[in-house]
């Protein structure tokens, strides 16, 4: 491959970088800022009943035995101890997970400034992946810890590799083992990480192809962190597909592997990634993928041919399974924002050099350049994320539990129960199969021995209510206290 078109821009002003982060954050908030207020969704409670039914010693071993079947064990060293300080209370995990999608944002910029050599394309490609409408799990529930683990533990592993290899070094013992020990923390966290060895694989045979001349060398020194990362994948693939409980046997992560099926899953995500209605499909996305590297082959460059393998691969974990949320695409979005940021400033950097060499004027004219680049992407961006952005927490909010209300009403109704209390429930208004109250019930009251029932599910009459510790029944929605011991 040949050298890239853009060259190293000036490093910028002080001022202009801490003007840019504060746009940046600014622009995130202003549209994901109602997630700070969210209650705890359906899939907090669920995972947070998991991880308190097991002893905390097995929750801190399930993070070693990263090949076992334990469901995403990192998780658990993020719910236990928020539920052990603040319990029910929605916000330090909302304020948890802001604080980690603005550390990846830092983390998203520090990579691509790398790969880049740019800063400019690293706030362009930054601000681009700031916020997005359909990624609105990850603004307004905890459930998506796993991923913004997953992508900072992801993104750190390769960023502590490439800060090694840009030196002309490769990673020594303390480099592998800090790449190896990240990325055992990122498959913790979410099987998406698989992709990791790959990509450094690719990182070597896009970026430092020299020292590919002599195979030897290459394959007893500068691929040791690609294969010690790729035997714990082999370690952690074996394990979860054959352990007992493996993920796999649940019907939403069943595998349907074959060309076809990721085709499909592919455009499935594109088209809510581009704020699409179907529009495209298997014909069309084909079309874009080969358009998309024919261009940078054209250009001869390195970056878009990175980012367009990052964006086409790491979607592969979850491209065979049925089960399907637009924000699995958090990850493989770092490679459609560094392409495209890429493609705009090249774009803008050609345009400045056309115009007359003048110096003091071809100046002035690229920062003026770099400033309308920026506002022109905010002016297009701001209707389609606010027309996406209410339809998006329409969905999210239709399917959320009353969380926050059942946790008030406890309180105010009887906020005190024996320890393994049998609770009855009449005539709740949630589906047959929902656990919700089952696992609010023990959450609120931190025991996970106490016996919920409901009448949906046992019918029992009136006479019996003296049996339960409490009764609860339903009025507009609201939890209203029957009978108590």
């Amino acid at each position: 491959m040949g050298s890239e078109i853009l060259g190293t821009l000036k490093p910028l002003p002080t001022t202009w970088v801490v003007g840019a982060f504060a746009t940046i954050a600014t622009w995130f908030l202003y549209f994901a800022h109602g997630g700070l207020q969210a209650g705890l969704s359906g899939d907090d409670l669920m995972n947070l009943w998991i991880y308190l039914s097991k002893p905390t010693p097995n929750l801190l071993l399930d993070n070693l035995r990263f090949w076992s079947t334990a469901y995403r064990p990192l998780g658990a060293l993020f719910y236990v101890p928020l539920y052990k300080m603040f319990g029910m209370d929605p916000l330090p995990y909302r304020i948890a997970c802001f604080t980690i999608l603005g550390l990846n944002l830092v983390l998203l910029y520090h990579l691509c400034a790398r790969l880049t050599n740019s800063r400019e394309i690293a706030f362009v490609a930054t601000f681009l992946a700031s916020y997005h409408a359909w990624f609105v799990d990850l603004y307004y529930s905890a459930g998506t810890i796993y991923d913004l683990l997953c992508y900072s533990l992801y993104m750190s592993a390769f960023l502590v590799y490439t800060g090694i290899r840009i030196r002309g070094r490769t990673p020594g013992p303390r480099g592998l083992i800090g790449i190896g020990c990240l990325y055992v923390l990122a498959l913790d966290a979410k099987e998406m990480a698989v992709s990791l060895p790959l990509f450094l694989l690719l990182y070597e045979l896009i970026f430092h192809t020299a020292g590919l001349r002599s195979p030897r060398v290459w394959l007893t020194r500068d691929s040791r962190a690609v294969l010690i990362t790729g035997a714990i994948t082999v370690i952690y693939i074996a394990g979860k597909l054959t352990g007992p409980d493996s993920l796999i046997e649940n019907s939403a992560y069943a595998l349907t592997i074959s060309p076809g099926r990721f085709l499909d899953t592919f455009h499935l995500y594109l088209n809510p990634l581009l704020y699409q209605e179907h529009r495209f499909h298997d014909s069309n996305t084909v079309q874009l993928l080969i358009g998309m590297l024919i261009l940078a082959a054209w250009l001869r460059s390195r970056v878009l041919l990175f980012a367009w393998f990052w964006l086409l691969l790491t979607i592969l974990p979850v491209s065979f399974i049925a089960h399907y949320s637009a924000f699995f695409e958090y990850l493989p979005a770092v490679g459609w924002t560094l392409y495209a940021a890429t493609l705009l400033v090249m774009i803008r950097s050609a345009f400045v050099r056309i115009l007359p060499p003048a110096l003091p004027r071809r100046l002035r004219l690229a920062r003026t350049s770099q400033a309308v680049l920026l506002l022109g992407l905010a002016a297009f961006l701001v209707p389609l994320h606010s027309r996406e952005a209410r339809k998006t927490l329409k969905i999210f909010m239709s399917v959320q539990p009353p969380s926050r209300e059942i946790a008030e009403d406890l309180s105010r109704l009887r906020p005190v129960l024996r320890r393994g209390a049998r609770v009855l429930f009449v005539d709740d208004p949630f589906a047959k199969d929902s656990l919700f109250l089952s696992f609010a019930t023990r959450l609120f009251y931190r025991d996970m021995t106490m016996d919920p029932v409901r009448t949906q599910l046992q019918p029992v009459l009136p006479s019996e209510y003296s049996q339960y510790d409490a009764v609860f029944g339903f009025r507009e929605g609201r939890l209203i206290l029957l009978s108590e011991l």
